[in-house]
């Protein structure tokens, strides 16, 4: 064996936090943000999709995607159904032009 085998000191130091003891960032209450969007322009009568977030921070990231995309966000909605905002609150909010 050579000296070097025998040497502990290289060894990753144990991590000093249990993980059952992890305090909950936020808890999950039920309500959720929602992303109102589509592939193309539709009426406003039309059926559109829509994408669910937690968290207000998250619809905007999600929003923030489907516009990089080419995708049209008609709006968000705050999980008490309220509009938080619409197609020109979006685009300023994220500074996206609109799509050609």
């Amino acid at each position: 064996m050579s000296p070097k085998t025998k040497n502990w000191t290289n060894a990753r130091p144990r991590s000093n936090t249990n993980w059952q003891h992890l305090a909950v960032s936020e808890s999950d209450d039920g309500k959720r943000w929602r992303i109102i969007w589509d592939t193309t322009r539709r009426p406003e009568g039309d059926v559109r999709n829509t994408a669910v977030e937690k968290v207000q921070s998250a619809a905007l990231d999600r929003a923030r995607h489907m516009l990089r995309m080419g995708f049209i966000v008609y709006e968000i909605r705050e999980p008490s159904g309220t509009l938080f905002l619409d197609e020109p609150g979006v685009r300023a909010q994220l500074g996206e032009t609109a799509p050609r």
